[in-house]
């Protein structure tokens, strides 16, 4: 999976000779949307850092779009974007398969039903693997359920939607999913809400259960997927979400054990470091905190921000 950093670049390098109807123009628009928010843009080789390009475009489309001189488009432009960047998920996930399929110790242990994953990323690797291993996944709920593995994503994800972007057809609700329902496990209901409640809930697609057919799925399912793009100060962008957010912070303040693998607390994340410092301090805490990152300042920000004694591990998540 693309790193924050390359994020901008693997989606224009996946654009390259790339037919599919979302991508129409959208290189030529990154384009123009670097020139326009650099004064090095148009620099060979220049490539803004991804959380202040996504800060600058969100705040141009809140606040700027429309005024004279502004970039024609730039709601439809980041809309467009988010399809870029989906499409590319579902690329390195198909690309990741075989290793998928071939097992992994250290995923073996995280899809345990009864545990919860709380994580901002917007792909489904997690439910992929959990998927391959038959353990039945929810995206809601404090993991009461021992039978479950709840994954909590902070951040949306690429196969979600707002009710009110569905592209609901004849077979509607064949082909999606409240988040509260669960999925690959008996059980497992196709009703969906109706009317006013519908539209201001999160549906996920149901690409995971047509794997072969994912991206097709996602991008004629939605008129927009429901992910919130890394920038500083997302919590006007929450919206349903808060109640995932809710979710993750019950369940992180009753871990007996918190383990943080790949993250490395930046510094656009406020809304997730606040909600960690809240949760460990929330009664007695977690009793052991493990951060897993082999960059040592990642360490010494969670010792900072977090808590003084944790627990490192430096080795990669595949040599533990």
């Amino acid at each position: 999976m693309p790193n924050t950093a390359a994020l901008i670049t693997d989606v224009k390098r996946e654009l390259e000779g790339d037919a599919w109807r979302h991508s129409a123009g959208l290189e030529d628009d990154l384009t123009r949307a670097v020139e326009a928010f650099y004064p090095d843009g148009g620099d060979t080789g220049f490539t803004p850092d991804a959380v202040d390009f996504f800060s600058v475009l969100h705040s141009y489309v809140e606040v700027c779009a429309g005024f004279p001189g502004s970039l024609p488009e730039t709601a439809d432009f980041f809309r467009r974007l988010k399809f870029g960047i989906a499409n590319l998920l579902v690329k390195r996930l198909k690309e990741a398969d075989p290793h998928l399929a071939a097992g992994s110790e250290y995923l073996d242990e995280v899809v345990q039903p009864g545990h919860i994953v709380v994580t901002s990323n917007w792909d489904f690797g997690i439910e992929r693997y959990a998927g391959m291993r038959e353990v039945p996944v929810r995206w809601r709920g404090r993991g009461t359920r021992t039978g479950e593995l709840v994954v909590l994503k902070l951040h949306g994800a690429i196969d979600w939607t707002l009710g009110s972007e569905a592209q609901i057809g004849r077979f509607g609700a064949l082909e999606f999913s409240p988040l509260s329902e669960q999925a690959f496990g008996p059980g497992y209901r196709v009703s969906l809400p109706s009317g006013k409640e519908r539209e201001g809930s999160v549906l996920r697609i149901k690409a995971l259960e047509e794997w072969g057919s994912a991206w097709r799925r996602i991008s004629s399912r939605t008129r927009e997927p429901y992910i919130v793009t890394m920038a500083r100060g997302k919590t006007g962008d929450l919206g349903p979400l808060r109640e995932i957010w809710r979710d993750a912070y019950e369940a992180l303040s009753r871990a007996q054990r918190l383990e943080i693998v790949g993250y490395s607390l930046p510094d656009d994340d406020v809304e997730i470091r606040t909600m960690l410092r809240a949760a460990v301090r929330r009664g007695e805490g977690p009793e052991q905190i493990i951060v897993r990152n082999p960059a040592p300042d990642v360490h010494v920000r969670f010792r900072r921000f977090l808590r003084r004694k944790v627990e490192s591990n430096y080795l990669p998540v595949d040599a533990v």
